[in-house]
């Protein structure tokens, strides 16, 4: 071996078998061999690499830090057997070495479970010394807890806990006896009881079950191999968890005193164990970077909640244990929805927040389950809002590392500890501080709709120079229209056009220029400012979560496949941030070779709060932000905080070209400007434009694509109806179909939902169809949408020819999964049902009746699944999408809803890529809260 780097604090459990396990392995014949072979080049008296020599017997290093380099008895637990099988790293042999057979490293394992017996005639094993408690560790605080109905504070010490008074810290019982430190303490829900996890390193580990009223041990249970890291006992204290060094837990039956379950499957030391309030399920947290959810009574694990990316110290339940609630040396906090409580299933991550610059080695909930504490490791320590996980308030840095967070006072109150021994108590303050004050969609829309006014004719005004300076602006009224020109200045620069104009607080204004479509060479931009000069902040973008751009970069107009780092932790509708531009995501990666899409979908990309759409390198920081108000004090939490003025370059929604279109919300009644130039600073005679000021109209005008439908008899066609919104109107929007035909069902009533763009509906021909006659009336889509008080009713475009044509051969059937033969559907068929709850996904079947069609039928990648509600998608499409392969006439797939998915029903359906792009018959997926 080349080097033995310090060992890490977590051992890998090597399961090693001998093939005949009563043969005696001797030192000099059978161990000193293979180290000779393997290892003693580099370890030797004469070049001992990192002071460690290998070539003789009493040479061998004693231990590396806290662990024993051979644990006798214990091939698991040493370091040597740990190297070589390469469960933890650096492997030794290292790759391009020599490396022993399995067999070899197992006859190790043998000599060391059989006592590592040393050479010659002194068959003494081997001691290796216990590590002495570091200096003042009777002072040192390890883990606290409390219980509220007796005011208690446990805080546990080395060798011993000392039961306080919350309130006066006066030591009222004090439980000693303990081997080693004691890492963690835990009362029972009902106060009776306290559990205790300690142990020596490399030797044992020690369980104890105090009983507070008796001041004696009602229970104590002693694991082999290491120290015990993590206890919990059940609300009802019938049973009791424990998990540490040794990568296993297990649970005891309390009044038997039997071991009741042992759970394996964490590769990593365990670090917390958690009940939730039944009692029924187990949530382990682990340094293999993962958490687990056991089935308690069967031992079954339900779910490996796999994304945090480095261990995970602290887990805990919320929402009356709907949820888990983890964190660690990742830096982040993590929310997931526990999907059942018996069977095996997904648990779908709900949130994941940046929180600490260090890890996280703490967390605690308040009674109410309304406030979470976190502390990390760097002594910060922060307050959120369970509700939705934002940052709501940041403690005084504690004097050195935290070991433990408690909310006392029936949650008015925060006690931290620390290693050194201090005891700190902070007030937790109301949430006034990092809140939003307007909502997501008021601060971000195109535009914000305060009110509604009257449509007003505009006035008319020119230009009138000088006017590129704030102190010589022009004055004008609005609503109105002015004409000007951005002239080049005496140095060859485009000048600035000021323009003063006055509003009340709280005033919604649009600004919009035109100059593209006047055949102007101006890339305009336009900026509002106070009178004189001062950029107006609009909102303050806080990131919670940081990323970059991976595969590729993206340019100015892309809407899909935006591949982002841990995009695991991201969520639909969330803002991102990248070099000053903010999009939305509207769509999952769908598939291991896809990214995100982003609003609205299709077409070029939108932007929010004004921002301008740009190019984005390989690599490039990205980052969630959530906003935050102009008058917000942003809470530090180790992300960056960016600004936004009111200002833009280009239309956010990308209607209107280079042109510029913005926003504007009075924070004060007075004067403002507003300053027009050209982003690239140029200027000249043909630099014409014009500024329209008015108050927001909300509108929007509906288009349709795929006209002049041509059906088989039994399948449907497929159109799209999609809405431009003006104005920042983003209400749903019904889609209703007059002068069908008889003969053809249709999708109807339609529905584009509240702030999406449109909806994908289909015709679909009877077996009773004919072609409608020449002169028959079109088949008209007709929107409607309430504003305020009023509804909104337009006529869309129709939808050209219905024509039936059989020359296609394929047939496709949407059945429930329980459904094994395709129908015939009549006038008076309805379409099958499919009830989904938010975080769940369930499972349809797909038929296809070939007749001659012999190829592979696919049905899209991130577009399968047609005119599904934002938010459930067709899960598991793999590289190739969904399909039915070559020879094969049915496929199951599978549907999974995001877990803020509103209730809602919702006609959807498939369609083919092969000619004639067929689709199914719909069904009814009807989006219901469990």
């Amino acid at each position: 071996m080349k080097s033995i780097l310090p060992l890490l604090t977590v051992l890998f459990c090597v399961c090693l078998s001998v093939a005949n396990a009563q043969e005696t392995v001797e030192f000099t014949r059978d161990v000193k061999p293979l180290l000779d072979r393997y290892c003693v080049g580099c370890h030797n008296a004469t070049e001992a690499e990192s002071d460690v020599r290998l070539d003789s017997f009493g040479a061998f290093p004693k231990q590396i830090e806290e662990t024993a380099f051979i644990q006798v008895g214990n091939d698991a637990a040493s370091g040597l057997i740990a190297l070589m099988t390469g469960k933890r790293e650096p492997k030794m042999p290292p790759d391009g070495e020599p490396q022993p057979t399995a067999e070899e490293i197992q006859r190790i394992a043998s000599w060391i479970r059989q006592g590592a017996t040393p050479p010659g005639d002194d068959a003494a094993t081997m001691r290796f010394p216990k590590v002495p408690p570091v200096p003042n560790s009777h002072q040192r605080i390890n883990a606290i807890d409390y219980h509220a109905g007796s005011n208690r504070l446990a805080v546990a010490r080395f060798g011993t806990v000392d039961l306080m008074d919350a309130t006066t810290q006066e030591v009222v019982q004090t439980v000693n006896g303990f081997p080693g430190k004691v890492n963690v303490v835990r009362f029972s829900q009902d106060g009776n009881y306290l559990i205790t996890g300690s142990g020596i390193a490399g030797a044992s580990g020690h369980i104890g079950l105090w009983n507070v009223s008796q001041k004696a041990f009602t229970r104590t249970w002693e694991t082999p191999g290491d120290t015990i890291y993590a206890v919990d006992i059940t609300s009802d204290n019938r049973r009791v968890a424990a998990g540490g060094y040794d990568q296993t837990v297990r649970v005891w039956d309390v009044q038997s005193g039997e071991e009741f379950k042992r759970l394996t499957g964490h590769n990593g030391s365990i670090y917390g164990v958690r009940f939730d309030p039944s009692g029924e399920v187990l949530a382990t947290a682990s340094g293999d970077e993962t958490v687990k959810l056991w089935n308690v009574e069967s031992g079954r694990r339900l779910s490996t909640l796999g994304q945090p990316l480095a261990e995970q110290y602290c887990v805990a339940f919320a929402s009356g244990g709907r949820q888990v609630v983890a964190a660690g040396a990742d830096n982040r906090i993590r929310v997931w929805k526990l999907a059942d409580k018996s069977k095996s299933q997904i648990s779908p991550l709900l949130v994941a927040r940046f929180a600490h610059e260090r890890p996280i080695v703490a967390i605690a909930i308040s009674p109410a389950e309304d406030f979470l504490c976190t502390a990390a490791e760097d002594g910060s320590v922060k307050l959120w809002d369970c509700r939705d996980y934002r940052l709501l308030h940041q403690f005084p840095s504690l004097d050195s590392a935290p070991s433990g967070l408690q909310i006392v006072d029936a949650g008015r109150t925060l006690i931290a500890t620390t290693l050194a021994g201090s005891v700190q108590r902070h007030p937790i303050p109301q949430p006034t501080n990092g809140t939003v004050a307007k909502s997501t969609e008021e601060m971000s829309s195109d535009v914000i709709v305060t009110k509604i006014e009257d449509a007003k004719e505009l006035l008319t005004h020119q230009e009138v120079e000088p006017n590129d300076q704030p102190g010589s602006a022009q004055s004008i009224q609005w609503p109105s229209t002015t004409t000007g020109l951005i002239s080049l200045s005496a140095d060859g620069h485009g000048e600035a056009d000021y323009f003063k104009f006055r509003a009340q607080a709280g005033e919604a204004i649009i600004f919009e220029i035109a100059a593209q479509s006047r055949k102007s060479p101006l890339d305009s931009r336009i900026e509002v400012l106070t009178v004189d000069g001062a950029s107006i902040l609009r909102a303050q973008l806080q990131a919670v979560r940081d990323s970059y751009f991976t595969f590729r970069g993206k340019d100015s107009t892309q809407t899909g496949d935006f591949r982002l780092h841990n995009w695991q932790e991201m969520e639909l509708n969330e803002y991102l941030y990248s070099s000053g531009e903010v999009v939305r995501l509207w769509l999952y990666p769908r598939g291991p070779d896809s990214g995100f899409e982003v609003y609205p979908g299709f077409g070029n990309r939108m932007t929010y709060f004004g921002t301008t759409a740009s190019s984005h390198a390989l690599g490039e920081p990205a980052y969630i932000v959530r906003p935050l108000a102009p008058e917000d004090e942003p809470l530090p939490n180790g992300l960056p905080v960016f600004k936004v003025y009111y200002s833009n370059d280009d239309d956010p929604q990308r209607r209107a070209g280079s042109d510029s279109r913005l926003q504007f919300v009075s924070p004060a009644d007075g004067e403002y400007l507003v300053r027009v130039d050209d982003a690239r600073g140029f200027g000249g005679d043909d630099f014409a434009y014009s500024l329209t000021i008015r108050h927001p109209q909300p509108n929007f005008d509906i288009a349709v694509t795929a006209k002049d439908l041509v059906l088989r008899r039994g399948v449907g066609a497929e159109f799209t109806v999609r809405a431009a919104r003006r104005d920042g109107f983003e209400g749903p929007i019904q889609i209703e179909i007059e002068n069908l035909p008889e003969g053809f069902r249709a999708t109807t009533p339609l529905w584009i939902e509240k702030g999406q763009f449109e909806a994908v509906g289909t015709i679909t021909a009877l077996p009773t169809a004919k072609s409608p006659e020449a002169d028959a009336p079109p088949v008209q889509l007709i929107a409607s949408a309430e504003l305020g008080d009023s509804e909104i009713r337009k006529p869309a475009e129709t939808l050209g020819k219905l024509e039936v044509n059989d020359t296609d051969s394929l047939l496709l059937h949407l059945v429930p999964m329980e459904l094994d033969q395709p129908i015939e559907w009549t006038p008076a068929s309805e379409p099958f049902e499919l009830v989904i709850h938010p975080g769940e996904t369930v499972s349809a079947k797909i038929i296809a009746e070939r007749e001659d069609f012999k190829d592979r039928i696919e049905f899209g990648r991130e577009d399968s699944g047609r005119n599904l509600p934002h938010g459930v998608y067709v899960d598991n499409i793999g590289l190739n999408g969904l399909m039915i392969p070559e020879g094969q006439t049915e496929r199951e797939f599978f549907i999974t809803a995001a877990p803020w998915v509103p209730e809602t029903d919702r006609l959807f359906h498939l369609r083919a890529t092969v000619k004639g792009r067929p689709t199914s018959w719909p069904m009814l997926l009807k989006v219901r809260k469990p």
